[in-house]
């Protein structure tokens, strides 16, 4: 009888490492099973944020717009990314773009925070003709190729000299003064103006030119937008030059965008032009650059196209400055 016990006691010790084992395997399987769930739910969270971001950010539809006649495209710069700890939050673009896709017409729009570099966009490769906004980056290319001792604005132009001419082609859109200057230091492709506007990110520059005949090229928002940008760049630099030409900027007396306080501008106008750019040099400065389709040749300032530019300036102001 004794024997017997001990038999069956043995037996009942060597079933212990085959239950440890089994015990084992589902703490292995039940942990891989949760590692998996936890992923899952990852990716969709992840999903979920990339389909609210590009609902939010459309990406700009094609457009019918005829091609400009060079059509380089310049490299991509990348843009920063819309969050709610910037001035520009995802709800506040979305809003802006209803604004826009409200007004009839073709529309360009680029606005920087100069604070952050954060900037919006609307359709920024819609092309028009450039009108007389091509005359501020050709001013800033004169300032600029005089520092280098490539030009001499002091010579005289015409019975003027070059600073004398350069002050009413920015302030008043003389487009008397832009045809001496292009005369005397023509910007074209031969003369280096279209490596220039290439530099600064322009998408068709070969097609832009300030000559004496005249003033040609295809421009979009962005192209504006990334003047005004180079522009606020070199009032930075605090040369005389650059001191100078800003205060060509601040002078000029047209109100098609809305700024709510001092602002570096410049108007474009002609039949299916009707464009402005500014630096708009409030507490927290930025830059805004709206082009359209909404021109007239014979009416410098359409109604209802000013009208439109106050009501996107208007917004423009309350998204960067009241946040």
């Amino acid at each position: 009888m004794k024997t017997q016990t001990r038999k069956t006691r043995k037996k009942r010790h060597a079933r212990w490492p085959w239950v440890v084992m089994a015990v084992v395997m589902i703490l292995v399987i039940v942990a891989a099973a949760r590692s998996m769930m936890r992923q899952a739910v990852g990716a969709a969270a992840s999903a979920s944020v990339s389909q609210s971001v590009s609902q939010a950010h459309p990406a700009p539809e094609p457009e019918s717009e005829p091609e400009p006649t060079a059509t380089p495209q310049p490299t991509a710069t990348p843009q920063p990314e819309l969050s709610s700890e910037e001035p520009i939050t995802a709800a506040e673009a979305a809003e802006m773009d209803a604004l826009l896709d409200s007004m009839p017409g073709s529309i360009s729009v680029w606005i920087q925070d100069i604070t952050s570099g954060q900037t919006y966009t609307y359709k920024p490769d819609n092309g028009f003709y450039c009108a007389s906004t091509l005359k501020a980056p050709y001013a800033l290319w004169l300032c600029q190729r005089d520092e280098e001792g490539l030009i001499d604005l002091n010579a005289t132009v015409g019975g003027d000299t070059g600073w004398d001419l350069i002050y009413p082609m920015i302030a008043h859109s003389s487009n008397g003064a832009a045809h001496d200057l292009g005369a005397m230091w023509p910007g074209s492709l031969d003369t280096g103006f279209s490596d220039f506007l290439s530099e600064l990110g322009f998408a068709s520059p070969e097609g832009c030119e300030v000559v004496e005949e005249g003033i040609h090229g295809w421009v979009t928002g962005a192209d504006g937008g990334r003047a005004m940008r180079a522009l606020y760049d070199y009032f930075e630099t605090g040369t005389e030059n650059a001191l100078q030409l800003q205060e060509a900027f601040l002078a000029a007396d047209h109100d098609l965008l809305y700024c709510p306080a001092p602002a570096a501008k410049k108007y474009g106008s002609w039949d299916q032009a009707l464009h402005d750019m500014a630096i708009v040099y409030a507490d927290r400065p930025y830059i805004i650059s709206m082009f359209t389709d909404w021109g007239d040749q014979d009416v410098s300032f359409p109604e209802e196209g000013r009208e439109r530019m106050q009501q996107v300036g208007q917004l423009a102001a309350e998204i960067i400055l009241e946040d």
